[in-house]
């Protein structure tokens, strides 16, 4: 009972997880075949390629699926009994497999992009270039999901009002304001590196703290 009680966290969030990816599946595959359609038809004119646009909508993607996930799971969860301390660890593993899924997702992308610009022009990235870029989603895609998780956790605990909803809105707009500039900066450095890490562990912080907080209000009839 104990071992099965321990596991039921990691269990929600692997749940969480695949009932994402299986809401997004056929929209990932459409969206992949119409990006390298693209690609290849208006290699001349789109030097990028395409799939560095599909990369950058679907961090969007990323963050609203965990702020969505937040407000569909807590408080269902905590009515059948579970802990706040468990649902924080469930949103961890739920996080870490949504992360570890879409920098993979991208980082092919842009590989089998640069594949086939490769094989019907000539890409104005090298290989390792590419490969540089997919890294680079190793910082960026986790930023999305922790303020998607934060901003998530705000809305669902305060019980938004007609003084709390301009305040969250314009939260969400500076933190998505900060995720834009940590993913359009050109510069690979250390600054930006540490930059990105501090933000993501601010997100973290402040999601386990809303997360541990005041209890969840009941929603309104």
């Amino acid at each position: 009972m104990n071992a099965t009680l321990a596991q039921r966290r990691y269990q929600l969030g692997a749940r969480m997880f695949t009932r994402t990816a299986r809401s997004f599946l056929w929209w990932l595959i459409g969206g992949s075949l119409v990006t390298f359609t693209i690609s290849i038809v208006f290699s001349d004119a789109l030097e990028i390629g395409a799939w560095t646009i599909t990369a950058s909508v679907f961090q969007w993607f990323v963050g609203v699926s965990a702020g969505i996930a937040i407000h569909q799971v807590l408080p269902a969860q905590i009515a059948t009994g579970l802990t706040r301390r468990e649902i924080t660890a469930a949103f961890g593993v739920f996080g870490a497999l949504l992360c570890a899924a879409a920098v993979l997702f991208v980082a092919a992308g842009l590989l089998v992009e640069h594949a086939l610009l490769s094989a019907v022009a000539d890409p104005s990235f090298t290989l390792g270039e590419t490969a540089a870029q997919a890294a680079r989603y190793l910082v960026v895609t986790p930023l999305y999901c922790s303020v998607g998780l934060a901003l998530g956790a705000a809305e669902v605990r305060m019980r938004p009002n007609a003084l709390q909803v301009p305040a969250l809105l314009s939260a969400a707009a500076v933190l998505a304001a900060a995720c834009m500039w940590v993913e359009y900066s050109s510069a690979w450095s250390a600054a930006w590196t540490a930059a990105g890490i501090a933000l993501i562990a601010a997100m973290a912080a402040a999601f386990v703290l809303l997360m541990r907080g005041a209890p969840v209000h009941p929603k309104r009839a």
